[in-house]
């Protein structure tokens, strides 16, 4: 006598010719995990108070050229409401020793058509008005890509999940021509790791590269970076 397994048996009597068995069923393999939403992670106010005990060089001329040096640096980065830019925009403002504004941008994050989670970053036209404007209701929501200095998609910087976080880096393709007329190429790096020991880091770093492969410019110095901890009240 052929014995049939529970579920076949139910389904020949039924008059059905097929059974597959829940353990039978072929596993859907793994979601991957969805990209990584970094605005919410950059809000409040940093300092790289920790950096500056222990830098000992000030401008220290380096062998190969150029100079190591990196500066005192309050910053805060605060999520705004400027839907003409973008649903996920940060504006952040960082301050030097001396209390004077020395960066002002947007950083805008969104998908792009792969759906791959990318930033835009701008400078504005005009930044006076919104010195100090972090924490005012609405002073963001007019905001036009019209009154911003933005950089295409060539210069979009591609967010990638790491251990510990999410890196961002300027691609190859973004090249730019200066106020002065200068033809440079953009790097930029932005790491936002919260490790064990060293919660909450904000690394950033960026240059200019002129055609002949000199540097424009280079903040902060010598292929350092600002090493950012989180300002806690």
């Amino acid at each position: 006598m052929i014995r049939l397994r529970p579920c076949l048996a139910v389904l020949a009597a039924l008059g059905l010719v097929a059974c597959v068995q829940a353990r039978d069923m072929p596993v859907a393999p793994p979601m991957p995990p969805p990209a990584p939403l970094p605005a919410q992670s950059l809000e409040g106010r940093w300092s790289n108070d920790e950096q500056m005990a222990l830098w000992t060089g000030g401008r220290t001329p380096l062998a190969g050229g150029g100079t190591a040096w990196v500066d005192a640096k309050d910053a805060v980065f605060a999520r705004v409401d400027a839907p003409l830019v973008g649903d996920e925009v940060i504006y952040l403002e960082w301050r030097g020793a001396d209390g004077a504004v020395s960066r002002q941008r947007l950083w805008s994050f969104r998908a792009d058509a792969s759906g791959r989670t990318v930033m835009d970053f701008f400078t504005f036209r005009d930044p006076a008005p919104f010195v100090g404007a972090a924490g005012r209701p609405g002073a963001f929501a007019a905001l036009t890509p019209q009154d911003l200095v933005g950089y295409g998609e060539a210069c979009a910087l591609p967010v990638v999940a790491v251990v510990g976080g999410w890196r961002a880096s300027i691609p190859a393709t973004c090249t730019i021509t200066a106020r002065s007329g200068r033809v440079m190429r953009l790097q930029a790096e932005i790491e936002r790791l919260a490790e064990r020991r060293h919660n909450d880091r904000l690394r950033y770093r960026e240059s200019g590269v002129l055609e002949d492969g000199a540097f424009a410019f280079e903040v902060p110095g010598g292929g350092l970076w600002y090493e950012f901890r989180r300002v806690r009240n």
